[in-house]
């Protein structure tokens, strides 16, 4: 008996699930029928959880392919680190290269200043970028003094015939042309790849501060002005990315 009340009740239960009701749209004042439809329980409560579905597949798909996830509070973006990471290093790179052109300037002002320099001074740099330009002779002639930075000699000293024209070793721009007391009459060219040429004790100048110039254009005509000359010849320095380099191993000035 007790089986067949559980029976009776589940099949009123699932008879009455099934049955159909009515939903009809009537006008206000007339109540007339405009419109309307049959629906069972099981099939509305169908329809509420295949609606759910999709509504909650729609939001999974939005938040995980879509940056909408970055909204969510608590959550953090699976790339945030690594691009924290690229910041960072290139943070430090731009450091690096703030840090070596400071040094370059300050041993840009040490050289028209014609300060004495210690190897420590040196800005230590890689790569032979020098070594791919074509370098023009500035003055032929007999080399009397070679480079010597044991000695503080960063240049050589070149001799020839008296006014002879000295020209610029490479394409650049004039950044100094002035009388000093040590060197007499100098003039200095920025040229491309940080490399910079020094002419000393000259005896007259023919750029100015700011003239471009190209390798092989006259700039000064040779002189022994200056304190420190001991007779007319050409003091000719090659400074790059800051440190002297020997002119011989790029230049030859011996000949006519």
């Amino acid at each position: 008996m007790i089986f067949d009340r559980d029976f009776d009740m589940k099949n009123k239960w699932l008879t009455e699930f099934k049955r159909k009701f009515k939903v009809v749209i009537v006008h206000p004042e007339t109540l007339e029928e405009k419109n309307g439809f049959s629906m069972s329980k099981m099939k509305f409560w169908t329809l509420i959880l295949i609606g759910a579905l999709i509504i909650i597949t729609l939001t999974t798909c939005v938040i995980f392919f879509t940056r909408v996830r970055e909204l969510i509070p608590g959550y953090t973006d699976v790339t945030l680190d690594r691009r924290v990471y690229d910041m960072e290093r290139r943070a430090d790179s731009l450091g690096m290269v703030f840090h070596q052109n400071d040094i370059y300037i300050e041993n840009l002002k040490r050289i028209i200043n014609e300060e004495d320099y210690d190897d420590g001074d040196f800005m230590t740099h890689s790569g032979n970028n020098k070594n791919t330009m074509a370098f023009y002779v500035p003055m032929k002639g007999l080399v009397t003094n070679h480079f010597n930075s044991k000695n503080k000699h960063y240049g050589v000293d070149v001799v020839a015939q008296t006014d002879a024209v000295i020209k610029a070793t490479a394409d650049g721009t004039v950044i100094f042309s002035d009388w000093s007391v040590e060197s007499g009459n100098v003039i200095v060219i920025q040229h491309d790849k940080r490399l910079v040429s020094v002419y000393k004790h000259n005896a007259s100048l023919m750029k100015h501060v700011g003239d471009v110039v190209k390798a092989g254009d006259v700039v000064a005509i040779v002189g022994g002005g200056g304190s420190t000359s001991t007779g007319p010849h050409l003091h000719f320095e090659l400074w790059f990315k800051g440190n002297p380099v020997n002119p011989e191993e790029l230049i030859s000035f011996e000949g006519k």
